[in-house]
């Protein structure tokens, strides 16, 4: 599955989400755990299915995995470790999505998502994934803009790497692709 199509997934997952959620007066709790089933079934769904971790959801295979939601491939056993490890576990051979979902009751929070993405920045995925609530607007790319800037300044950044931008307005949401060369792609 390539990247693209990693990020489709994703983007449909979201607006699935904010087609059952849109206008019901839904709090913080009942957007993240209803964008974490989402993507739960969606990474379940593909062939062969993912494993998927998120806390809080009955659709995922294990709890959250460092982040809030993970769509893992794992392979066969490595024999010369499978006697120090969980005997149900396989080897990990990717981590397909790793993503992050920062949303406030109490409107944006810029502190949690420079936290949030952090946490992106220095894991290693096809496609690492932020989501964020804003009420500034449907057209106001400056956290996007300030996202691009602290990738840009990371270390550890590759000209190859791949993100999924979404930004969460009472419009629906606002998708960017960033590349580790700097590039930004709207959608």
């Amino acid at each position: 599955m390539d990247r693209e199509t990693v990020s489709e997934i994703v983007r449909h997952s979201l607006n699935e989400a904010f087609a059952a959620l849109h206008g019901r007066g839904a709090g913080a709790g009942e957007w993240t755990r209803e964008i974490k089933t989402q993507l739960c079934v969606a990474g379940a769904a593909q062939e062969p299915p993912l494993y998927v971790c998120a806390s809080g959801v009955e659709a995922a295979d294990s709890v959250e995995w460092l982040y809030d939601v993970c769509w893992l491939r794992y392979g066969e056993a490595n024999p010369l470790t499978v006697a120090h490890a969980d005997p149900g576990l396989d080897c990990l051979n990717e981590a397909v999505l790793i993503l992050e979902c920062e949303w406030a009751d109490g409107g944006m929070d810029p502190g949690r998502i420079r936290d949030d993405f952090q946490k992106l920045l220095v894991g290693r995925a096809r496609v690492r994934c932020t989501i964020w609530e804003d009420d500034k607007g449907e057209d106001d790319p400056a956290v996007a803009e300030w996202l691009v800037g602290m990738m840009s300044e990371c270390l550890e950044t590759a000209p190859d790497d791949f993100y999924l931008l979404a930004r969460y307005t009472d419009r629906g949401f606002q998708y960017w692709h960033l590349h580790g060369n700097a590039t930004v792609y709207p959608m």
